[in-house]
């Protein structure tokens, strides 16, 4: 007999008068939103719309970088308004590049912290919620723009294949832009600009653009592509110039405490137990081999930055990055009957990709654990993930997560179904890494609220 199961919105299955009372109760706090948020006009309004096609997600300081499947601050934005208030501690341990923390601040709620393994990420993390007085980013900015203009000596950037990535002449200039960038004294406005610098590292990189691993675009190899380092600088400096300018505005009274842990969300960090009100995060969809390449996104940039070779390494060390051989592993089978069932669908087609999957989940329950720690009795998980497709077959994430849950202690109350319309995501990705042999993406997600018991 088959042990296939079949996908399902299962909207109105799991019904949680306690959401709905949270809901209604808050509905009224929406009327104090900006344009730039979705503004429900009714309790089902709320329920039924998370779509958010006609919004901006580069907003604020949002819009400072891409990252990879970024979080949609109007979703992050939407379910803070009504499970947390200005007392709250929130936690997002699969931090991204910021989104929940920037929306706690926006709110102005008691403190919000992120734990990211990626440094990278930790890096714009932390530009994008530091408000700075745009006056002095024009003033250094002109200063940037004298000084590279100006004939100075400086030293040629050189780490492991840049030639590679990037022709002689854009080398040099962002080589340039680098040193002038080093030698400004604050910090703060320093790390500003080197994120603008990042994403000029990319559009004048070799790179295809289609996606987040890394591949060199044949095009960009011919003559006619030598684009100009600072020009796109400047670029991207007057956006974030005036996306800083509308954040600073928005923070001048905010009292939000900002911690980000550089670290492994397996791992418990230094966050007590039941210390946190509420958990708002997406982790990811799978390893980061066969679905979002965090660590190939991240390489040239924070070489450019750092000149960490380590990131060389991250793919390996994220969620199912590498296939654990204990057998420990198979207890998770037991704790979600619907892993154990597609695990074994899987494994008649390819023995190797099951254990691949199997490590992601076990992985995953890694970091259930240490959540189920911080978390506050009777306190909010919620979770934006997605089913992703392997081997042909439809794996229930959704399904998984509630049942790992209940072994930990945590209570399904409700799961919510999204269109993925303007998450940054490519239309399809290669999970197998052969060139030519590609898959369509997710594009829905499961929005899972999560009640912790016990």
């Amino acid at each position: 007999m088959s042990s296939h199961i079949e996908y399902k919105e299962e909207n109105s299955v799991l019904k949680s008068e306690e959401i709905y009372n949270l809901i209604k109760s808050s509905i009224h706090l929406f009327n104090e939103e900006d344009d730039f948020y979705f503004k429900p006009k009714s309790i089902l309004d709320w329920y039924y719309e998370w779509d958010f096609k006609e919004y901006n997600p580069n907003i604020y300081s949002h819009g400072f970088h891409q990252y990879p499947a970024k979080f949609i601050p109007q979703l992050a934005r939407k379910i803070l308004r009504v499970f947390t208030n200005h007392k709250s501690i929130i936690l997002d341990n699969f931090m991204g590049s910021g989104t929940t923390l920037i929306e706690s601040m926006l709110l102005n709620r008691k403190k919000a912290i992120g734990i990211e393994y990626n440094p990278f990420a930790c890096f714009i993390a932390k530009v994008k919620t530091t408000p700075i007085n745009p006056n002095l980013l024009l003033k250094t900015f002109n200063e940037i723009k004298d000084n590279f203009n100006k004939n100075i000596e400086y030293k040629i950037h050189s780490f492991f294949n840049i030639d590679f990535w990037f022709k002689e002449q854009q080398k040099n200039e962002l080589s340039k832009l680098k040193f002038i960038i080093n030698q400004i004294n604050n910090n703060e406005i320093k790390n500003f600009f080197f994120i603008c610098m990042s994403e000029v590292v990319r559009r004048v990189s070799l790179t295809n653009h289609n996606g987040f691993k890394l591949h060199r675009d044949k095009q960009k190899l011919l003559d006619n592509f030598n684009p100009s380092v600072f020009w796109h600088f400047e670029n991207v400096f007057n956006r974030n110039y005036m996306l800083m300018a509308d954040f600073f505005n928005q923070t001048k009274n905010v009292t939000t405490e900002i911690n980000i842990i550089q670290g492994d969300s397996r791992i418990r960090q230094s966050i007590p137990e039941n210390s946190i009100d509420f958990i708002l995060t997406s982790p990811p969809y799978g390893d980061s081999r066969t679905t979002v390449a965090y660590g190939q996104f991240s390489r040239l940039s924070w070489q450019w930055i750092s000149g960490d070779n380590n990131i060389y390494k991250l793919d390996d060390l994220l969620l199912g990055g590498q296939i654990i051989k204990n057998k420990n592993i198979n207890e998770i089978l037991e704790y979600s009957p619907t892993l154990n069932a597609q695990y074994k669908e899987i494994s008649l087609k390819d023995v190797t990709r099951a254990n691949q999957v199997l490590t992601f989940y076990k992985d995953f329950y890694e970091t259930f654990i240490q959540s189920h720690f911080y978390l506050k009795k009777n306190g909010y998980y919620v979770l934006v993930t997605g089913n992703r497709t392997v081997k042909g077959i439809f794996l229930r994430t959704d399904k998984i997560i509630s049942e790992l849950g209940k072994k930990l202690g945590f209570k399904t109350e409700k799961i919510l179904y999204r269109k993925i319309i303007n998450k940054r995501m490519p239309s399809k990705n290669s999970p197998t890494n052969k060139k030519g042999e590609l898959s369509n993406t997710m594009h829905t997600e499961n929005i899972i609220f999560l009640k912790k018991i016990y």
